[in-house]
């Protein structure tokens, strides 16, 4: 009976005026090609009050785009890394203050660079004055950057024999200041070392099929293949330039799953 009725209340969901004004916004905005397309899907904690789709899902082929679609929802993977971590937290095997180091080695003796010159690329580099803990990488404060985020770290070239972990020097010592980084990709390598699972086995035994989340994973079941949505860009810089696709493709299989990103979802789970 009750089944009946949440039918009965998502279809009067779907069926009304705001329903109507965001298909005419959404459709829109595919029209003018500011999108290539889009699945929009809105809920409360019991119901499904909105979900649609419009456009396409490969402007190369024109594949429709259909409500089940799979996206790689990038950096939306930080989430369910820092739930896993979290998780062994409460169980008592890591905790938050602990120096990350007494679990990965590779992020001992981390170095801190204190002066780096744009024209030439030159640069200084320094101990960092403390050890990062557990907790400056699940709160983006251990120093770490992206290219993105970073002209330093865009630009920078190590010398050789030096290697840095996870992309770079620290921008400053750990516990300073937050910056947006690869902090994430450090919690999913503390997540495999403390249980002893890949990413992708950890996610799906102890997050995703608890919560049913089915559509969820790294690496795309090829029968489902047909369900996931080209990566997409602007050409140029330009932001009216015309959508084509990125340059190389992900693909169905992620050889290496990281903690900051590269999972496929749909807007369902």
């Amino acid at each position: 009976m009750s089944m009946v009725v949440a039918a009965a209340d998502t279809a009067s969901a779907q069926n009304s005026p705001g329903s109507a004004a965001l298909d005419t916004s959404l459709r829109g905005a595919v029209e003018r090609q500011d999108v290539p397309g889009v699945v929009a899907l809105i809920t409360d904690r019991d119901r499904v009050l909105y979900q649609s789709a419009f456009g396409v899902a490969d402007v190369s082929t024109g594949r429709p785009l259909k409500a089940d679609a799979l996206f790689r929802i990038a950096s939306m993977t930080k989430p369910v890394t820092s739930v896993a971590l979290m998780q062994l937290v409460e169980q008592g095997r890591i905790d938050l203050n602990d120096p990350a180091e007494k679990y990965l080695p590779e992020v001992s003796g981390l170095k801190v660079i204190s002066s780096f010159d744009a024209t030439t690329g030159a640069y200084q580099v320094r101990p960092a004055s403390r050890p990062p803990t557990v907790r400056h990488f699940l709160a983006h404060t251990s120093g770490l950057a992206y290219p993105f985020t970073s002209a330093i770290w865009r630009d920078f070239k190590p010398r050789a024999g030096e290697t840095y972990p996870f992309g770079g020097p620290l921008l400053f010592d750990p516990g300073e200041r937050w910056y947006y980084s690869t902090s994430t990709d450090v919690v999913g390598r503390l997540v495999e070392v403390i249980s002893g699972e890949k990413l992708e086995d950890y996610f799906r035994q102890h997050i995703f099929a608890p919560l049913k989340m089915d559509d969820t994973s790294y690496n795309v079941p090829e029968e489902k293949g047909p369900r996931l949505v080209a990566q997409q860009q602007r050409a140029g810089e330009r932001m009216d330039g015309a959508i084509e696709l990125q340059t190389p493709q992900l693909g169905l299989t992620i050889a290496a799953p990281i903690g900051g990103g590269g999972r496929a979802a749909t807007p369902p789970d």
